[in-house]
């Protein structure tokens, strides 16, 4: 398979994936469990693990495929920073320069260029030289911290804009709204 193929089909993967994930909290009737890897509330922080949460099971499916590739893990673990960096980057960028709160149109865009930019950092770094022992040490480090704030930061959120749910004010499951049907 080609490299814009996999970043097509993946890109599409995590947008998707993550866009259906935004609702499955509320759903499921605030489930804790499904929380680990939905939308608890409209934060900044919880719409980057929606798109880690796409990252995560489109590794479930390339390790198949890509997986014998030397830098796999390396590539996989740049693709989990990109969303970490590029949502808050575009989005609170945005806003800085257009001097509004929000716009829905552009938020989704937002989403849906982290998505295909972390597949593009994905498939470029598959490209590269082998990166050997150092870019498995890397990729090691960098996967645990993005794993361990995935699952904890939902339950434990900082306190801080990031985290903020501007719609409550407030900070993980207590930031979520429940909506009137």
């Amino acid at each position: 398979m080609n490299a814009w193929m996999i970043i097509l089909i993946e890109g599409l993967a995590i947008s998707m994936l993550g866009s259906i994930l935004h609702f499955t909290y509320a759903w499921s009737g605030r489930n804790k469990f499904v929380a680990i890897f939905s939308a608890v509330n409209e934060s900044t922080w919880e719409h980057i693990k929606l798109a880690l949460s796409g990252i995560f099971v489109c590794t479930l499916v390339d390790v198949w495929w890509l997986g014998d590739n030397p830098n796999y893990w390396f590539a996989k673990s740049m693709s989990f920073l990109v969303p970490v960096l590029v949502i808050p980057v575009l989005f609170y960028g945005y806003r800085a320069v257009l001097k509004v709160k929000s716009c829905l149109p552009i938020d989704i865009t937002i989403f849906f260029i982290a998505s295909f930019a972390s597949s593009a950092a994905f498939v470029g770094m598959l490209e590269l030289a082998p990166m050997g022992e150092a870019g498995e040490i890397a990729s090691m480090i960098i996967s645990v911290i993005v794993l361990t704030m995935y699952l904890s930061l939902t339950q434990f959120p900082l306190h801080n804009f990031l985290f903020r749910d501007p719609i409550t004010g407030k900070y993980g499951y207590d930031g979520h709204r429940i909506r009137k049907i």
